[in-house]
């Protein structure tokens, strides 16, 4: 008969703590996760808003004074689309209800049921709920954002120096170099979603189509996600189309594609500059990855990061790759740029 050993396994004491630290840190991450996002977005704006503040302060506005300008301006608009443009919207909504029903015997769908008032009241709380939630939580990120314009940099300072001393430098670079590419991004995604908005606005008013405000919002909201987001705007403008003329809805899907196809080769390309150059299939693939997991702030916030790699392959990842990795990929983006 063979003699089994018995083999005695030790843990030490402390790698039993770090395993239970690195439990507990997972866990508070899953639990803070939309804390942390709200805050991912708040540094987003904060970058965005940036330059303004710095241009106010070399035109001797104190720091404090131009981040309180921007605070009107932002909670301003803010203000106006809630008591300006949501009522008007739903006053909207109200009068094109009515063509629902005739349409979707046209095509030959029924109306849902109706539901019985206590159900409607709940469904009412609910997305009186959500609305709250969703107002409050963008309430938080602006202020986020403007504290971050007026104490990021000390914060950022104060954070740096739990890193080891060596890593230090290779931190500062890295976060002021993806804030330029962050700056691009949100930059050129702002000015073409205001240019989509005025387009699509002048489109929808000059064919007459019902809703034509809920819809600007909508293609100013999904012109934010590349590919994905002109499909999101350009189905419910169809819909909408649908019930003046089928030839009306036709003309929409067209000058949408049309505007899509403007964008892409000639805005986007001038307002982004070199720093945002992706190929189409990193676009896509940023977009599903960030949107399976975050849905459409995923997939804003998926691009910038994808665009960001590589300045983390230059600083950090040049001595572990082969030695023409880093070179060889410069010549490629070069080229896809040109």
């Amino acid at each position: 008969m063979h003699k089994v050993q018995l083999v005695e396994l030790r843990v030490p004491f402390v790698t039993l703590l770090k395993i239970a630290f690195a439990i507990l840190l997972v866990f508070i991450v899953i639990k803070l996760w939309p804390v942390i996002l709200m805050m991912i977005m708040a540094v987003v704006i904060a970058v965005l808003l940036d330059p303004i503040v710095v241009w106010l302060e070399k035109h001797r506005v104190r720091k404090g004074i131009g981040t309180l300008a921007l605070a009107f301006v932002l909670f301003g608009l803010l203000a106006a689309f809630l008591f300006a443009l949501v009522p008007t919207i739903a006053k909207e909504i109200g009068q094109v209800s009515h063509q629902v029903e005739p349409l979707l015997k046209k095509y030959g769908l029924a109306m849902p049921e109706l539901q019985s008032p206590r159900d409607l009241i709940l469904r009412g709380f609910v997305a009186g709920k959500f609305a709250l939630e969703g107002i409050t939580a963008i309430f938080f990120v602006l202020v986020v954002a403007l504290y971050l314009l007026i104490e990021g940099r000390r914060a950022f300072s104060w954070l740096i120096t739990f890193a080891p001393r060596r890593h230090r430098a290779q931190i500062d670079q890295t976060a002021r170099e993806m804030s330029g590419v962050v700056l691009a991004y949100m930059r050129g995604n702002v000015i073409t979603s205001c240019i989509c908005a005025a387009y699509v606005a002048a489109v929808l008013f000059a064919l007459k189509i019902p809703l034509a405000l809920l819809l600007t919002v909508i293609a100013f909201i999904f012109d934010f996600v590349p590919v994905v987001g002109t499909i999101a705007m350009t189905v419910p403008a169809a819909l909408l189309a649908l019930t003046v003329s089928t030839s009306r809805a036709v003309i929409i899907i067209a000058l949408y594609l049309l505007y899509h196809l403007i964008e892409n080769y000639l805005i986007a390309p001038y307002v982004y500059g070199n720093q945002m150059r992706l190929s189409t299939l990193i676009v896509i693939s940023a977009i599903v990855v960030g949107g399976t997991l975050q849905g459409v702030i995923g997939a804003v916030l998926a691009l910038p990061f994808a665009a960001a790699y590589p300045i983390v392959e230059r600083i950090w990842l040049r001595d572990r790759l082969p030695s023409d990795t880093v070179a060889r990929h410069e010549e490629l983006e070069e080229g896809a740029g040109s």
